[in-house]
């Protein structure tokens, strides 16, 4: 009976993933790649204003690409427009009674059960593990609520709860938006290591 209940809670929740690029070929299909190895397929919303995001005919996830304006500086989309205007013209998107997660930066998923547990847990806010870069000596984020010591790819939040929080517009929007949220949700925290930067950080959007 509960095999069944957790398999009908599988097929009617879904979880949609948000991911940023721009131009960065290998580190994005990596990430696609790790999509493809979870045991529950999300859906896939990406956020680019690269002209060729590589996406094949066999691309297996279904995505919505929404582009970003043209005339942008790349720094400014990646610190003010990109967390203040995109997300939050993404999020609206997103059906209620479903969950959001953030793998940013084409971070890769290293647990391939993440997605699964994130249904299953059925948590309002569920956070997990995050592997940064040599850069950062390798260290593991996601365990305290604290600037720095958790971003956007250690959190899943609820769609619908999602949706009532505005990202603000300054850099460590991630941080600050997840802080509004838990000021009205305390948090579930997990030991799995969910995701891993690709390769350092400060390297995003060719800046």
């Amino acid at each position: 009976m509960a095999r069944k209940f957790i398999g009908a809670l599988l097929i009617a929740k879904k979880v949609y993933i948000i991911t940023r690029t721009h131009e960065r070929e290998n580190e994005f299909n990596n990430c696609y790649k790790s999509l493809l190895e979870q045991t529950v397929k999300p859906h896939w919303i990406i956020i680019s204003d690269s002209k060729n995001l590589y996406l094949n005919k066999k691309f297996e996830i279904p995505y919505q690409i929404i582009k970003v304006k043209p005339g942008k500086k790349k720094w400014w989309i990646r610190h003010h427009n990109f967390a203040n205007g995109y997300f939050n013209e993404v999020l609206p998107l997103i059906p209620d009674g479903n969950f959001v997660y953030f793998l940013d930066d084409d971070d890769k998923l290293i647990n391939p059960n993440w997605i699964e547990e994130i249904i299953k847990s059925n948590a309002n806010v569920l956070i997990g593990q995050f592997k940064m870069g040599p850069n950062h000596d390798n260290k593991l984020i996601g365990k305290t609520i604290e600037r720095g010591e958790v971003g956007t790819s250690c959190y899943a939040i609820r769609s619908e709860i999602a949706k009532k929080i505005k990202w603000p517009s300054l850099a460590g929007g991630d941080f600050m938006y997840l802080k509004e949220i838990l000021k009205y949700h305390d948090p579930i925290f997990t030991d799995t290591i969910i995701a891993s930067v690709q390769t350092n950080l400060n390297r995003s959007w060719k800046r």
